[in-house]
């Protein structure tokens, strides 16, 4: 039940708001008093409505609620987007927890030395397991877990492990070799994740190496040989499945994903303040120009509804260039291009109802909030570049309920891991969708309220003369 809008002359009941509006300032713009000029001695003409202007505009300055407000908005901003964005990046590898790493032994093909369970055991033992997860595992369940993304790298013990050691410490002749311990990658996991990976197991392997080394017997034929069980393996370090040309090294999904968040985000920004223009409840105001429409009364729930609609329209249209742009101009490989419309659109309309949603609730400090939960928080806590396991604490807390996390997952199932199963699509799919159903249901229901009670009403109520 919608209050009626209280007008200052009983005569212009029936006309519209923003009708009356014009007819009021036409009418105080008649009553202005015509400009004095006075001309003082030695200098140029001013007018006294100038210099009045001039006393208001230093009033209002002062006045502590013009600068006081923006000033503390300022120095929170200055505090809290420092501690978001370098607070969860500028230590990977101290808040590192649970990054799930394999541990692969291959069947060996002998079994006169037990070299290969060795290396494995001195391995599982140097790591730090608050850090890194390792988890034992065979070299085909190795495959299906990073094409899944579900573990960031592998430490590969290969099956001519044994035979290779065996030779190198019998000191049987021909030239001196090395076994390998294949680190095996997968940058498709995260940006960051490869230099994770290596960083911290590396050291952990060439101790053991070295610690190996120690204990095979010294009675090498040859100074190469020598040199050789010092160092019995060498280490190869390399993608087990290398990404193909055109995917940023890996940062494409990132960005693919911050591309559609900001669409949404500031296409609701956009939709917002044009809808209310367009309905007459605020002017337009492009350069110089300022235009006021007559105003529509609808209610908050029906004007939100409407802004949803011109979102919902948007989207499809949005996602089909974005993508339009990125494959066809830039190259961008992708394997199911209408999985990866479908997500895409599915993921600015999500985006963009929970925007328009906060707009409608919060109204000015709408802004602020959608900026911190779309873009600020969720671009840390998205694993996107760095791996959720090494950020700190409270971005693994927020990465359940933050948007972007889950749509980094599925857009990155859909663009590296060809959508299998164990990628996570179907559960990237689950979360948009109840995001975007979820900012539907609290639109209706915070908006309806507000229209039940008249003082909330966003109808205008113009002052009396």
């Amino acid at each position: 039940m919608n209050p009626e809008v209280r007008y200052a002359n009983p005569a212009a009941r029936g006309k519209f708001a923003g009708q009356v509006l014009a007819e009021q300032l036409e009418a105080r713009s008649a009553k202005r008093p015509v400009l004095k000029l006075v001309r003082r001695k030695g200098g140029s003409p001013v007018t006294v409505e100038f210099r009045n202007s001039l006393k208001i505009t230093r009033d209002f300055g002062r006045h502590p609620g013009t600068w006081f407000p923006p000033l503390v908005v300022m120095l929170i901003l200055a505090l809290t987007l420092p501690a978001v964005y370098l607070g969860g990046t500028l230590d990977p590898i101290g808040s590192l927890r649970g990054l799930p790493v394999a541990m692969v032994v291959e069947p060996q093909t002998a079994s006169s030395i037990g070299a290969a369970d060795q290396v494995s055991a001195a391995i599982t033992q140097g790591v730090d397991h608050e850090a890194i997860e390792l988890i034992p595992m065979t070299a085909e369940q190795e495959r299906e877990q990073m094409d899944g993304g579900k573990i960031f790298g592998a430490v590969r013990v290969p099956a001519d492990f044994n035979a290779e050691i065996s030779r190198l410490a019998s000191g049987s002749p021909g030239p001196a070799t090395h076994a390998v311990i294949h680190l095996d990658t997968n940058p498709a996991a995260a940006t960051m994740s490869t230099g994770l990976f290596t960083g911290y197991l590396a050291p952990v392997v060439a101790a053991v190496n070295a610690g190996m080394g120690a204990k095979l017997p010294q009675n090498a034929p040859t100074a190469a040989a020598t040199t050789a069980l010092a160092n019995p393996f060498s280490v190869a370090t390399a993608p087990l499945t290398p990404l193909p040309a055109h995917t940023g090294s890996g940062t494409s999904v990132f960005y693919y994903a911050v591309v559609l968040v900001l669409l949404g985000f500031v296409g609701a920004s956009a939709i917002h303040p044009m809808v209310d223009s367009a309905s007459g409840f605020q002017p337009t105001e492009l350069g110089p120009k300022v235009q006021r429409r007559r105003y529509t009364h609808l209610s908050r729930l029906h004007m939100l509804v409407v802004k949803w609609c011109v979102a919902l329209i948007a989207a499809p249209l949005s996602a089909g260039l974005v993508q339009l742009l990125a494959t066809k101009t830039l190259h961008m490989p992708v394997a199911s291009p209408w999985q990866l419309y479908l997500f895409s659109a599915t993921t600015i309309d999500a985006v963009a109802l929970g925007a328009l949603t906060v707009f409608a609730i919060f109204g000015s400090l709408a802004p602020l909030i959608n900026m911190f939960f779309f873009v600020a928080m969720a671009m840390t806590s998205s694993a996107g570049t760095i791996p959720i396991e090494a950020t700190p604490a409270f971005f693994r807390v927020i990465a359940k309920f933050e948007p972007m996390q889950p749509i980094v997952a599925g857009l990155r199932s859909i663009l590296y891991f060809h959508s299998t199963p164990p990628s996570g699509l179907h559960t990237a799919w689950i979360h948009v969708v109840i995001g975007g159903l979820l900012a539907v249901v609290v639109g209706v229901v915070i908006t309806g309220l507000y229209d039940r009670k008249p003082s909330f009403t966003r109808q205008p109520v113009l002052a009396t003369e």
